[in-house]
């Protein structure tokens, strides 16, 4: 049985990566402070595909192409409305239900920047979400016996995303 020593542990990393300590912008996305709204998100997900190949009677699996999951943010709601209203304008550049009219992909691209931080606000890491667009503005719940603050969620389609 190995021992455990947790000053070991204490004295080789001294402090831990905190979860409430993040920065994540909307690249081009200026004038509605949205980076100060954004409640929580996650680190972004990867999965590398897999090829099964056979050779001599054999099954190998190899690694094929990068996945990348829809990302999400949960924005905090301003009084004014006026983010959630700038993300259906954004959508409504993709999409116009009124007139039918679809958007050029390179009017609507935007790149999302996270970055994790350290507790003196330095980056941990960045990832950079390169050519993001929303695929879904979730609902925003209204209910008279919670104090709680609206909030509600987008969804993003990207690319891919790669470390800065």
């Amino acid at each position: 049985m190995v021992d455990f020593d947790l000053q070991g542990l204490w004295g080789k990393h001294r402090d831990f990566a905190r979860a409430y300590l993040f920065e994540c912008k909307i690249n081009g996305f200026e004038g509605n402070n949205h980076t100060y709204l954004v409640k929580s998100t996650g680190l972004p997900e990867r999965n590398i595909s897999e090829i099964a190949t056979d050779w001599q009677g054999m099954t190998y699996k190899i690694g094929g192409t990068s996945e990348f999951s829809d990302y999400i943010i949960t924005f905090n709601m301003d009084k004014s409305d006026t983010l959630r209203s700038d993300i259906i304008k954004w959508m409504d550049e993709i999409h116009n239900p009124d007139n039918n009219i679809h958007g050029s992909p390179s009017s609507y691209f935007k790149d999302i920047t996270l970055k994790h931080l350290n507790p003196q606000n330095s980056p941990i890491i960045t990832y950079k979400f390169v050519d993001a667009w929303p695929k879904t503005i979730g609902e925003v719940t209204l209910d008279h016996s919670s104090k709680e603050v609206a909030t509600f969620d987008v969804t993003f389609a990207y690319q891919y995303h790669k470390l800065e």
